[in-house]
């Protein structure tokens, strides 16, 4: 026979995730600090072929390249994250270290709007269902 089974729901939790691609400097550490006191989940990544590998495992809502990069590089880490929906932000390496804050503070609040757009379930209105 059938035993009952207690109705339970399951909460998924979507994590906000940021992609930080570049070599250790004081702005990506700062960057880094910043985005996880908010409570983002950062990675990071060395270079643009680590990130591109990476991209769909980690479906991040924000790409962040910090220094100079070639335009063949950024044009497939940009075809890359589109294809996964996240956004991507460029940081200078030249940026003086106190004009990050409010940049940092962009980009998390791009990346949670991101997140919530992109990652809730599809939903139709009900003038658009069908009686069988």
């Amino acid at each position: 026979m059938f035993a009952a089974v207690g109705e339970s729901t399951v909460y998924r939790h979507l994590d906000t995730v940021t992609l930080l691609v570049g070599a250790e400097s004081p702005l990506l550490q700062k960057a880094k600090a910043q985005l996880e006191q908010v409570m983002i989940r950062v990675t990071r990544a060395a270079h643009i072929a680590a990130a591109s590998e990476r991209l769909p495992v980690l479906m991040p809502q924000a790409v962040v390249l910090f220094g100079a990069v070639t335009e063949e590089e950024r044009e497939n880490l940009v075809d890359r994250a589109t294809a996964i929906g996240a956004l991507v932000f460029y940081v200078d390496d030249k940026l003086p270290l106190d004009d990050l804050e409010p940049l940092v503070e962009g980009i998390a609040k791009a990346a949670v709007e991101r997140g919530l757009t992109r990652d809730q379930p599809l939903t139709r209105p009900e003038s658009t269902v069908r009686d069988p």
